[in-house]
Parts: C-alpha cells; sequence; structure tokens
C-alpha cells in the first residue's frame, strides 16, 4: 500500500508543507504497516461518502491519496475531523510520516 498525502491551509501554512509526502508501507515495521491497514479498513476511506469540503479560511486540510495495488482515492479531510476513523488514519498518517523524518504541519 502507498499513502501519499499533503497539507494545505492552517495558521501558519507553509508551502513546504503542500509538498506531498509519499510513505510506503512495505519500508514500515510489520506492526504499523499493519495498523495502517487496519485504519484505512475501519475509516471504510475507499467505500465512506466523501467528507464535507473545508468552511473556513484558516482550516488545515489533508490531502490524502491510498493505492493498495487494487483500488486508489483521494480524499480531502478537513480539521476538524468529525469522523472519528479517517481522525485516527490522519493521526497515524502523520506519525509515520514524523517517523520517516518528513513532518506533516
Amino acid at each position: 500500500m502507498r499513502i501519499a498525502v499533503s497539507v494545505d491551509g492552517g495558521l501558519a501554512a507553509f508551502p513546504g508543507l503542500r509538498r506531498p509526502r509519499t510513505i510506503d508501507c512495505s519500508r514500515l515495521s510489520p506492526a504499523r504497516a499493519a495498523r495502517l491497514h487496519e485504519l484505512v479498513e475501519s475509516a471504510r476511506f475507499f467505500s465512506a461518502p466523501s467528507p464535507p469540503p473545508p468552511r473556513g479560511a484558516d482550516l488545515r486540510s489533508y490531502v490524502v491519496e491510498i493505492d493498495d495495488g487494487r483500488r486508489c482515492r483521494t480524499l480531502t479531510i478537513a480539521e476538524p475531523i468529525a469522523d472519528a476513523g479517517l481522525a485516527a488514519l490522519v493521526a497515524e498518517i502523520r506519525a509515520c510520516a514524523r517517523e520517516q523524518g518528513d513532518a506533516l504541519g
């Protein structure tokens, strides 16, 4: 599974945050990769309706593209993230990016 994510907006939006980061699950520890797969499924990333668009000038949003080899979908997920499954998924994606030395705002 491959995850691409970029951040847009927020009070202190920096252009460097817009640069997409890619997380290749084959480069993660087996436990972390399994956790990401589990969160993608529990959030129903590939089948859930798209979250509402961001509302407000200073809200941060995450553009998340996930390709699991069979399916590929891109969602824009705005803060505050109301869906608990998507919130947990975004938090784990951010943790993976930090672990790879490429923090997402």
